[in-house]
């Protein structure tokens, strides 16, 4: 594992963020809204919980255990979260910058949401993000096509393509 590779992965997070939200901005409330068995339960959920988990594990590499009261979860309009995301990407490729691929191996030992303690290195944590953001952004796709919308292709390859 090395830097190089995490970027790669983050970049490709950040692309496919764009993409999935150029397509949910428009939408309306009952199509964010719509309920679904699947993932955090709609897509307004779903998209908010992937800038929230990104947000909470820079927050972790940071040093800055939050706790849930400090997770943003709401946002005015689907814009207001997509600006929140990518300063909290800006964040992310700051911090990156001033890491060394030695600090991937790096412990950090973290309390979760539900109170347990963990330790893992940092590069597993950042993988896990980038890993964690695939499962997601597939239930977004699926939660689009339900509400009409062809969703974008979001296919790694294509971003190299493009």
């Amino acid at each position: 594992m090395d830097l190089d590779t995490i970027r790669i992965l983050f970049t490709y997070q950040d692309w496919t963020r764009d993409r999935l939200m150029a397509v949910v901005e428009p939408l309306s409330d009952g199509q964010l809204d719509r309920a679904f068995e699947m993932g955090p339960g709609s897509l307004r959920e779903t998209v908010g919980h992937l800038y929230a988990s990104e947000w909470l594990w820079l927050a972790r590499w940071k040093g800055r255990p939050p706790v849930r009261s400090d997770v943003p979860s709401e946002f005015a309009s689907m814009t207001a979260l997509r600006k929140a995301w990518r300063l909290t990407a800006d964040e992310r490729n700051a911090f990156l910058d001033t890491l060394a691929d030695t600090d991937l191996d790096r412990s950090i030992t973290y309390t979760g949401m539900d109170g347990n303690e963990r330790t893992f290195t940092l590069g597993q944590m950042m993988l896990h993000a980038c890993n964690h953001g695939t499962h997601h952004r597939a239930q977004a796709l699926n939660m689009l096509r339900h509400v009409g919308v062809n969703p974008p292709p979001l296919d790694f390859t294509i971003m190299f393509d493009e």
